[in-house]
């Protein structure tokens, strides 16, 4: 669409538009009153309710400032770029520098070349990127860590951290904790209404939705002792000076987390649904293992979790191994003789069972639309009596009452809360949050390593069996869109290198063209490095729109730096830097508009704060830093496409530009002459 417009209806709009105005005086104050009342009955109509107490003067100020635009848009003259005030103040400041950099192409590319460095630092750490400078230095007996501030200067960039694939602001937090698995409902639900009451005193939450237990499906495995509650945040205008999302999740963390409640993971609700879908967990990773009983999943998976709580990238606190077997049961094995003198059979002994304790459905309610069962059991001082249980009377077919403990062997038995299995294996989970300390990448890597060299080493003691681990959680979004953005960015990079060689038909003039998109993509990665983002989908986003923009100013000086060269009578060195002098001060001013242009565009989105905000402020970042830096290429493309051509015409090598100076000369066979740089 923009390329549309620029070919058919811009050429038109300029014809029509770029004129010198001749418009009689009584013209231009009828046009100064019409933009004088428009603005002014928009800011009475459109804006007067965001500023009751100062709309007269805000609408006497605005009808002011639209007469004078009508004024000056009716007496407008077209004046020859030398003469407008904004090109003057533009060329003032690049023609010298300009000059500078096609004499001292050294110095010029230094800074280039400076901010390469300082971008690769901001993405890997510039002790990384120091490191061998550090080393050559080290073989001349200097050690550059005792220069006064260096090591502070060289962690000023410490490398970017990964992030979620897509870092989205809910404005809302879900808060899941676990209670001990031998909780009973009762429990549970007093530890859920007592969280809720002291979440929502937290000033900065302005509702809280608890929920516990499960419908009655496969589909939702929930245990009793799941707790799930959304706690929604009130708008930013309300919260307490000083306070974010995380100081608010530290908050809800400390006052919710009960005595026998584990800590919760920082999740967000739909986040956590995606986390369960994906991965079967309630946290953003978690260890999985595989195992093939379930008493040694249990043992296996509490080695985990105290090994990861000594690791400094993990926040301890966070830690929470499944208690695959902490369940209490009551087992009834029934005494088939003992039975049988009754008349009683074994289906008939479990039959009571499951009545008394559990209940047993004899009809439903109805009450409208509504259905309710009526269940028949044992009463609540019976059930809940655990040492009296073996003494309730049971009736026989025979007619004879006897207690319970003669038809059945009772005992105790720790069992299973739930069962989970992945890939047909039998699996537990070991939950846990990053401390901060590093992305989410690179703690699930530190803490993979360390758990399998603490196997290998034997500080980590499995029982017999076949034990695996594995790392699970949302980090697995950014892994697969890490594996797709490795061939994206640089097909990207080649398609952008191709289609300036298509324009140009020349490789070196393309390659040179081509050097501003290392340029802007270092400044925005110091972009990014200076606001503290964190590495992720996102930002690669944005770095791929980077690219296409990146190359705009170069490709138009590249392109009038080769015409002029075509028209001019290239002889010596000084004649070409001084046609790429002047081909760069005709074309200074459309790449500081493109530039512009595109930082304005730019603004709304760093400024904004709504939801999906931090999304769209992390695609922008990259293409406003680089778009800051790109300016550079206004000295980059002429500077290394005149230090091209020099090296051309000293060491002989045929060019049109000259060639064909020489044959209009009729002395072709002549040395071409040239100055000393």
């Amino acid at each position: 669409a923009s390329l549309i417009v620029a070919v058919t209806v811009v050429p038109m709009l300029c014809r029509i538009l770029l004129r010198s105005s001749r418009t009689p005086r009584w013209a231009s104050v009828a046009s100064g009153l019409a933009f004088a009342a428009l603005s002014a009955g928009l800011c009475y109509f459109v804006w007067g309710g965001h500023m009751p107490g100062s709309l007269p003067w805000v609408t006497t100020f605005a009808a002011a400032v639209g007469f004078l635009v009508g004024w000056w848009m009716s007496r407008e003259k077209i004046r020859p770029m030398e003469e407008n005030p904004a090109s003057r103040f533009v060329l003032f400041l690049y023609a010298g520098r300009l000059r500078l950099a096609l004499n001292r192409k050294l110095l010029m590319l230094s800074f280039p070349a400076l901010i390469l460095v300082l971008g690769a630092g901001a993405f890997v750490g510039l002790p990384t990127v120091l490191y061998p400078v550090e080393k050559v230095f080290a073989t001349f007996g200097a050690d550059l860590n005792e220069v006064p501030g260096y090591v502070t200067a060289k962690h000023t960039f410490t490398g970017l951290k990964t992030d979620d694939w897509i870092a989205l602001d809910e404005g809302s937090w879900f808060y899941m904790p676990s209670l001990y698995p031998a909780a009973s409902f009762s429990q549970a639900m007093q530890v859920l209404q007592t969280q809720d009451v002291m979440i929502q005193a937290i000033p900065e939450v302005k509702n809280v939705l608890g929920k516990i237990g499960r419908i009655e499906s496969a589909l939702d495995p929930a245990p009793a002792a799941m707790v799930e509650t959304y706690v929604m945040l009130e708008p930013r205008e309300k919260w307490r000076e000083g306070m974010t999302e995380k100081r608010i999740w530290e908050e809800i963390n400390s006052v919710a987390t009960l005595l026998g409640v584990t800590p919760a993971a920082p999740l967000q609700p739909i986040e956590g649904r995606v986390v369960m879908l994906q991965s079967g967990i309630k946290a953003p990773m978690a260890v999985r293992v595989y195992g093939d009983t379930l008493e040694g999943l249990g043992q296996a998976s509490l080695a985990v979790g105290e090994h990861i709580k000594t690791l400094h990238h993990v926040n301890a606190g966070t830690v929470n191994p499944d208690i695959v077997m902490g369940k209490p049961y009551l087992e009834f094995e029934v005494d088939r003789q003992e039975a049988a003198r009754y008349g009683m059979t074994t289906m008939m002994v479990n039959q009571i069972v499951s009545a008394g304790l559990g209940g047993l459905d004899v009809t439903t309610t109805v009450e409208g639309r509504e259905r309710y069962p009526i269940q028949v059991r044992y009463q609540r001082n019976v059930r809940e009596r655990m040492d009296e249980l073996r003494q309730i009377p049971v009736v026989t077919p025979t007619g004879d009452v006897v207690p319970l403990e003669r038809l059945a062997k009772i005992t105790t038995t720790w069992g299973p809360g739930a069962i989970n299995s992945e890939d047909a294996r039998l699996v537990a989970h070991v939950a846990f949050a990053p401390s901060g300390a590093a992305g989410d990448l690179e703690t699930v890597e530190a803490v993979m390593d360390s758990l399998r060299a603490a196997r290998e080493s034997g500080d980590l003691v499995f029982p017999q069996g076949n034990f695996e681990m594995q790392a699970v959680g949302s980090f697995q979004n950014q892994i697969e869109a890490n594996l797709r953005l490795m061939w994206i960015v640089p097909c990207v990079v080649l398609i952008n290198l191709l289609l300036h060689y298509l324009h140009f038909r020349n490789f070196p003039l393309a390659l040179v063209v081509f050097s501003g998109i290392p340029v802007a993509a270092a400044g925005g990665m110091i972009a990014v490095a200076v606001m503290g983002v964190d590495m992720n989908t996102a930002m690669w986003v944005g770095f791929i729109a980077l690219f296409g923009l990146a190359a705009d100013d170069g490709i138009v000086m590249a392109t009038y730096m080769r015409e002029t060269l075509a028209r001019r009578t290239i002889r010596s060195v000084a004649d070409l830097r001084d046609a790429i002098y002047d081909a760069g001060l005709k074309r200074i001013r459309p790449c500081v508009m493109t530039t512009v242009t595109t930082l304005v565009a730019l603004l709304p989105v760093l400024l904004s704060t709504g939801r999906g905000a931090d999304v769209a402020r992390t695609m922008a970042l990259p293409v406003f830093g680089g778009m800051l830096i790109e300016p550079f290429t206004t000295f980059i493309v002429p500077t290394l496409y005149c230090a091209y051509m020099e090296f051309k015409m000293r060491v002989g090598f045929e060019d049109q530009v000259w060639t064909d100076a020489d044959d209009q000369s009729g002395d072709a066979t002549e040395p071409v002459s040239s100055v000393a740089a």
